[in-house]
């Protein structure tokens, strides 16, 4: 069953990682990761990274993502608790084409309905994500289309990130790839995946069948579908 769009806040678990919403005490972290020449092999350091911008971006954070617009998320290691990294949904759109929180908002000042049920009336239409990530882990497909209920997920890349293609043809979504125009920096053309949800489950069954599944839907029990000796 998939949570309702927007949320105050996210937090998806793998055995050794938990992606949350971002807290103010995150800042020197996220400071560490963007700052750091290596986390960019495609570009280079954001230009407007600075100790103290960092709050600033946390604060933006949490109003886009109540609103609906994206959510950024932090990569922590389960034991310790230590960012490794961060990523986010970059966007939430309805099959109309605009962002999630728009055509909230849009439904709000209409009218259309009470309190709430325009809500749940625009919940129910297909919408589209588009991830972006430090870290190469296909829980953010997972979480995108099973507890947010997306119905499609797009990713990009550079056409350097042969690491990238090579994950996404070892989860069996290589196929999907796309020469096409992408929607961040200058150099506009890129690897583009579009994953639906028929594709993503056909891609997971896979991993179970590997034994390479490992993930948790809320509170319940890591998913491991590795045979025992």
């Amino acid at each position: 069953m998939t949570a309702p769009l927007p949320q105050a806040a996210y937090k998806m678990c793998t055995l050794r990682l938990v992606i949350r919403s971002t807290p103010p005490d995150d800042a020197k972290a996220l400071y560490g990761n963007l700052s750091t020449p290596e986390n960019f092999p495609f570009s280079s350091v954001p230009p407007d990274t600075s100790p103290g911008g960092m709050c600033a971006h946390i604060e933006r954070w949490g109003h886009d993502t109540a609103s609906g617009k994206k959510a950024i998320l932090m990569v922590t290691l389960r034991e310790t608790g230590e960012v490794i990294g961060h990523g986010g949904f970059n966007c939430f759109e309805t099959t109309e084409g605009q962002t999630f929180d728009v055509a909230l908002q849009n439904a709000q000042d209409e009218k259309e309905e009470v309190e709430g049920s325009c809500i749940e009336e625009r919940r129910a239409a297909p919408y589209l994500t588009d991830f972006g990530v430090l870290l190469n882990h296909h829980h953010w497909i997972e979480f995108a289309i099973e507890e947010i209920g997306c119905s499609i997920v797009r990713i990009e890349t550079d056409l350097k990130n042969e690491r990238w293609r090579a994950l996404m043809t070892s989860i069996g979504l290589g196929r999907l790839e796309v020469e096409q125009p992408v929607t961040y920096g200058e150099h506009n053309i890129g690897w583009v995946y579009k994953i639906d949800r028929k594709t993503w489950s056909e891609a997971r069954e896979g991993l179970k069948r590997g034994g390479e599944w490992f993930y948790e839907h809320g509170d319940s029990a890591v998913v491991r579908e590795r045979q025992t000796t």
